[in-house]
C-alpha cells in the first residue's frame, strides 16, 4: 500500500472520506493527501454501544475537524461492497442447508429490502447531511471489505508504504 492517492488518476487532492454502517460500530474517517485528519465511531457521539446506524455524528466530526464540507471531497468510500457480501451470504447458507434455514429467512427479507439498495440509502443520507441533492455529492465508492481492513490499519501508521495481510476468519 501507499498513501499516495491513486483511486483515480488526475489531479484529485486525495481527500477521501471512509463510511462504516448498518451492520455494527459505525464509524466515518477523513483521509487528506494520505494522511488521517480524523476518525470517529458513532457511538461516541450517540452513547448507544455498537451503534449501526448511518454515522451522521461521526461524519460531522471528521468534516469540522478539517474544516471542509461534505461536497468539498474528492470521494466517498463505503468499506464492503453489498452484491459481494450477499454473495458470501448465499454461499454459506447454500454450504450449510438446510441446517441455517432459520436464519436464512431472517436474513433474506432484509437483504432484499434494503441491503442490496444500499448506494440509494446512502446518498440519500449524505445529501440530507450535507443540505444539497445527491447529484452534487463527491462520487461514492465501494471498497472490498477486506481492503477497508488493511487501510484502517495502514493509514493510522507511521509509513510510507507497507504490505498489509487481511485474513477472513470464515
Amino acid at each position: 500500500m501507499s498513501k499516495e492517492p491513486n483511486i483515480v488518476s488526475g489531479g484529485s487532492s486525495g481527500t477521501i472520506l471512509g463510511i462504516s454502517a448498518y451492520y455494527h460500530d459505525s464509524a466515518a474517517a477523513l483521509i487528506c493527501r494520505g494522511e488521517l485528519i480524523a476518525a470517529a465511531q458513532e457511538e461516541r457521539f450517540s452513547r448507544k454501544k455498537h451503534d449501526a446506524r448511518f454515522p451522521q455524528q461521526a461524519i460531522r466530526y471528521c468534516l469540522y475537524e478539517a474544516a471542509i464540507a461534505l461536497t468539498d471531497l474528492d470521494y466517498i468510500v463505503f468499506y464492503d461492497k453489498p452484491i459481494l457480501k450477499f454473495d458470501r451470504l448465499l454461499e454459506t447458507y447454500l454450504s450449510y442447508a438446510p441446517r441455517g434455514f432459520r436464519s436464512f429467512l431472517t436474513a433474506m427479507p432484509i437483504w432484499i429490502k434494503e441491503k442490496l439498495y444500499l448506494k440509494d440509502t446512502l446518498k440519500n443520507c449524505l445529501a440530507t447531511l450535507a443540505g444539497c441533492k445527491k447529484r452534487a455529492l463527491p462520487p461514492l465508492l465501494f471498497s472490498e471489505h477486506h481492503q477497508s481492513h488493511a487501510a484502517s490499519a495502514f493509514f493510522p501508521s507511521p509509513f510510507e508504504h507497507a504490505a498489509v495481510l487481511s485474513v477472513s476468519t470464515s
